[in-house]
């Protein structure tokens, strides 16, 4: 039996759609309908249920998933020891992320990953948070880091750190003199948000609901770098990532502060398909993100403006 039956049958379960896991093997959907069942037609069992509500696994299919799975797993495991016996990492990982995070978090680590391992490339994508699950499930992207990681059939969740988020205004606006303020502040203010579609802005939508604070939305915007430029032409205020304002911050060109009694985290995450990603290198990269993740967050202590 090849492995690429294995994967298949993987896909498909892990998928649950037979059109999925066509396009992840780069075949057609009616060569994944007859791989599968060659597969059950050599094993003499019948591993899926098909229904007008999706595949089942039946009791013959979990066990056989599980014990492909395990194959896959080893074989990855065995290409990963093998290529370091051969000498170092060479491959090109495939990243797909949201801006705030890729510009201002990923990219101090990946130099410092490529300084350790000079054959590695990356290639990174910036796209909106639904769109990453898909690249993973879909595999156009080996991992996806972003903001308030939400479950997927498929895909795994590795838990980085918290994003603290904070208060940001023009230097001159009446907000700008206080290095940390009450939430119930922004009522009736102008407010620059992110687009319906972030999962910040819901977030951010819950907990301004959830103390009563309305605030006047101007502008919805998709991006982290024209929310900036509108806080610098001074249209309104907004909630961002602390880390994506520390430069402007430090140029006097934004005040940024913190709420008291209210840290505002957002949970920031890797995700990748089930197994983990597919290549040593993405492996590598996962494990070295995962333990240099105190150094992602911003340290402790510290006000925005220090």
């Amino acid at each position: 039996m090849l492995l690429e039956t294995l994967k298949i049958y993987r896909d498909l379960v892990d998928t649950g759609s037979f059109s999925k896991a066509a396009e992840l093997n780069f075949l057609t959907q009616p060569a994944v309908s007859h791989q599968i069942k060659n597969l059950e037609v050599s094993l003499g069992r019948i591993l899926l249920s098909r229904s007008n509500r999706g595949l089942t696994l039946t009791p013959a299919g979990l066990v056989f998933y599980r014990t492909a799975k395990r194959i896959l797993e080893t074989y990855a495991e065995t290409l990963a020891q093998l290529q370091t016996v051969s000498g170092g990492l060479s491959s090109t990982v495939r990243i797909s992320t949201i801006y705030s995070l890729g510009t201002y978090v990923l990219q101090g680590h990946i130099q410092r990953f490529i300084r350790r391992n000079p054959d590695v490339k990356f290639s990174v994508s910036y796209q909106k948070a639904g769109r990453i699950y898909d690249d993973i499930i879909r595999n156009r992207a080996d991992l996806g880091v972003l903001a308030y990681p939400a479950r997927r059939r498929g895909v795994e969740i590795v838990p980085l750190y918290d994003d603290e988020l904070v208060l940001a205004c023009h230097p001159e606006h009446e907000l700008a003199q206080e290095p940390r303020l009450e939430l119930a502040r922004l009522d009736g203010k102008d407010f620059i948000a992110f687009d319906e579609a972030a999962p910040t802005r819901a977030a951010l939508d819950k907990v301004l609901r959830a103390h009563n604070v309305r605030v006047s939305v101007k502008l919805e915007l998709d991006n982290i770098e024209t929310i900036k430029s509108a806080i610098q032409a001074g249209t309104g205020v907004s909630i961002v990532p602390e880390a994506a304002v520390r430069n402007e911050i430090v140029t006097g060109k934004i005040h940024a502060a913190r709420f008291s009694g209210l840290r505002l985290l957002r949970p920031v995450a890797a995700v990748v398909r089930k197994g983990g990603p597919p290549s040593p290198a993405a492996r590598s990269f996962l494990d070295s993100l995962s333990k240099e993740k105190a150094q992602l967050a911003r340290p402790a202590g510290r006000e925005p403006g220090g």
